[in-house]
C-alpha cells in the first residue's frame, strides 16, 4: 500500500463543477455496490438511496486513466505503471470495507477523485504498513484513529480552477472530528503547498515513493 496523492491546485474553485461525497461499503462496483449518502452518519450494508439518486463509485480503470494524467507531469513526472498499481490499491480497498470517496465529472469523465479510509494499526498488518510505522517510529502513535487520504488527482487540463482543493476540502468535509494523514514525495508541489495551506504538517518520513526517495508523511490535526 502506498498513500499517494497526485499533482492538484490551489487557486479559486470553479463553481461550476460539482464535487460529490460518497461512503462506499463492502461490495462491488457498479449496480451491486450500495452508496450510501454522506449524511449518513454511520452507512450500514442495508443503507439505500433511490437508484436515480445514487452516485456509482468511479472504476478503478477511471481512476488509473486520472492519475496516470496527473502524475505524468512535472514535477512528478511518474511512470504509468504507478497509475495501475495505485488503481489497483483503490478496487481491494473498496472491495474490503468502508471508503470514503469526493469526486467530480465533467461530461460524463472523471475530473477529479480523492479517497481514504479509517486507520487502525491492528489492521494494518501488510508489508507497507509495517514499514510505515518501523520508520515513523515515535510518531507512528499519532496517526492511530485517523483516517488516511490515499489518493488525491485533478485532471492536468483543469489546473487553476481550484477543482484539486475543493475536491480535498469536500473528503476532509466528511471526516470532521477526526485527524488525517497522507504520505506524499518529499518535494515542493502544488499538492505539497495545498497541504501545507489546509493544515498539514511533516511528523516523518514512510516507505519510498515513486521518486525513489522516502515519502513525506504529513498529519493534519482534528478539526
Amino acid at each position: 500500500m502506498n498513500d499517494r496523492p497526485a499533482a492538484t491546485d490551489v487557486d479559486a474553485p470553479d463553481a461550476r463543477v460539482r464535487v460529490e461525497l460518497v461512503w462506499g461499503v463492502p461490495g462491488r462496483f457498479g449496480q451491486p455496490w450500495t452508496p450510501v449518502s454522506s449524511s449518513e452518519a454511520v452507512p450500514s450494508a442495508e443503507a439505500k438511496l433511490p437508484s436515480e439518486l445514487a452516485p456509482v463509485l468511479p472504476l478503478p480503470a477511471e481512476v488509473e486513466n486520472l492519475y496516470a494524467a496527473a502524475s505524468a507531469e512535472p514535477p512528478l513526472s511518474e511512470d504509468p505503471l504507478f497509475a495501475a498499481w495505485f488503481a489497483s490499491i483503490y478496487g481491494a480497498a473498496v472491495s474490503a470495507g468502508q471508503v470514503l470517496t469526493a469526486f467530480s465529472r465533467h461530461e460524463g469523465r472523471l475530473t477529479s477523485f480523492a479517497y481514504g479510509h479509517f486507520w487502525s494499526w491492528a489492521e494494518q498488518t501488510n508489508p507497507w504498513a509495517t514499514e510505515l510505522r518501523h520508520r515513523l517510529g515515535e510518531s507512528a502513535p499519532t496517526i492511530e484513529w485517523t483516517y488516511t487520504l490515499s489518493l488525491l488527482a485533478r485532471d492536468p487540463q483543469l489546473r487553476q480552477r481550484g477543482i484539486g482543493r475543493r475536491t480535498l476540502e469536500t473528503w476532509l468535509g466528511g471526516i470532521v472530528g477526526y485527524g488525517c494523514w497522507l504520505q506524499t514525495d518529499d518535494i515542493d508541489s502544488p499538492a505539497r503547498r495545498l497541504y501545507d495551506s489546509l493544515g498539514f504538517t511533516a511528523i516523518g518520513h514512510g516507505p519510498v515513493a515513486p521518486n525513489g526517495e522516502p515519502g513525506l508523511v504529513m498529519y493534519r490535526p482534528p478539526r
